[in-house]
C-alpha cells in the first residue's frame, strides 16, 4: 500500500451577500478494492454541521446548508488514504472473439448503458467524428485503448485557457487543446462510438511526478474491458492508472463528478479559487 494525504481547499468570494446557501462538494477520496480512505476531516466557514450522502453512482457527498448571511465560503477537505499498489499490465483477457461476443451482445449493451450513450459534454458533430480513431475489431480492446490514450494525447494540446468546464467534446475535437476534463471527454467519446463503455473519473494525481494536473484536481477515464472489468487511462498524461491516482468519483461526464455545486440566494458575482495537496507519506 501507497498512503497518501490529501489536502483540497476552495474559497469563494460574492459581490453581494448570499443569505442562504446550500453546497454539495464531491472531493472526499473513494473507497473500493483499490484505496480505503484511513480518517478524514472537513472544516468550513461559515461553521456549520456537515452532512453526508451519496450520490447516484455511490460516492460520498458533503453538504453543507447555512441560512446565515454571508460573503466568503472557505471550505476543507483532509483526508489519509491508502492505494494498493497495482501493475496495470497484470492481468488475463479473454480470447478476442469471445470480447468482441461480449461486446456485441445486447445483455452487454443494455446493462453499460448510461456509460454507452451520447451526454450533452460527450456528444460529437459528423465533422469531428471524422478525426476518431476506429476500433477495426482485430485485436484485444485493451490494445486499442492504449493505442486511443496515445492518440488523444497526441491530438491535443494542453492548455488551460482555451476551455471551460462548460467546454464540450465536440469543441475539443474543433480546436484540439484543452484541460485534462477535455481529453477524457474526447475519449469517452470515441470509446464509446466504438461500443466500449467509458467512464469519467475525478480524483487526486500524485504530486512531484511531474504528471500534468498534478496541482489540481484531476480527470481520467475508466473504460469496460470484456471479461476484465474496469480500467484507468490517462490520455492528459498518456499512462495507465495505477497508485499514482487516487479516486474520487465516476459517472458518465463530469457533470456527475464537479467538485462543487450549490445553491445560493444571491445577486452578486462570484470569486473562485481552490487548491489542492497530494502528500505521500513514508
Amino acid at each position: 500500500m501507497t498512503r497518501y494525504k490529501t489536502v483540497y481547499k476552495t474559497h469563494n468570494t460574492y459581490t453581494e451577500t448570499v443569505k442562504e446557501a446550500i453546497f454539495d462538494l464531491l472531493v472526499l477520496p473513494a473507497e473500493d478494492k483499490n484505496q480505503q480512505v484511513v480518517n478524514f476531516s472537513v472544516k468550513s466557514l461559515p461553521d456549520e454541521p456537515v452532512f453526508m450522502y451519496k450520490n447516484l453512482f455511490g460516492f460520498n457527498v458533503v453538504r453543507i446548508r447555512t441560512s446565515k448571511p454571508f460573503n466568503e465560503f472557505r471550505f476543507q477537505m483532509e483526508a489519509t488514504v491508502d492505494v494498493k499498489e497495482q501493475n496495470p499490465f497484470d492481468f488475463t483477457g479473454l480470447p478476442l472473439e469471445k470480447e468482441l461476443e461480449i461486446l456485441q451482445s445486447d445483455s452487454f449493451r443494455i446493462e453499460n448503458f448510461l456509460f454507452l450513450r451520447k451526454t450533452r459534454y460527450t456528444s460529437v458533430s459528423p465533422k469531428n467524428k471524422k478525426k476518431f480513431l476506429k476500433y477495426k475489431k482485430d485485436r484485444p480492446v485493451f490494445e486499442y485503448l492504449m493505442e486511443l490514450n496515445s492518440y488523444i494525447h497526441s491530438m491535443i494540446t494542453y492548455c488551460t485557457v482555451s476551455t471551460d468546464v462548460y467546454t464540450v467534446a465536440d469543441q475539443v475535437f474543433e480546436i484540439e487543446r484543452g484541460v485534462c476534463q477535455d481529453f477524457a471527454h474526447a475519449f469517452i467519446a470515441v470509446a464509446r462510438e466504438n461500443g466500449i463503455p467509458a467512464r469519467y473519473v475525478s480524483g487526486y494525481l500524485n504530486q512531484g511526478k511531474g504528471y500534468v494536473g498534478d496541482m489540481f484536481m484531476h480527470a481520467w477515464v475508466e473504460a469496460l474491458i470484456p471479461g476484465v472489468g474496469w480500467k484507468g487511462f490517462d490520455p492528459t498524461n498518456n499512462l495507465l492508472v495505477e497508485h499514482n491516482y487516487i479516486k474520487v468519483a465516476h459517472g458518465e461526464d463530469y457533470s456527475d463528478c464537479a467538485p462543487i455545486k450549490g445553491v445560493l440566494k444571491t445577486g452578486g458575482e462570484v470569486k473562485t479559487s481552490y487548491s489542492v495537496q497530494v502528500m505521500q507519506e513514508q
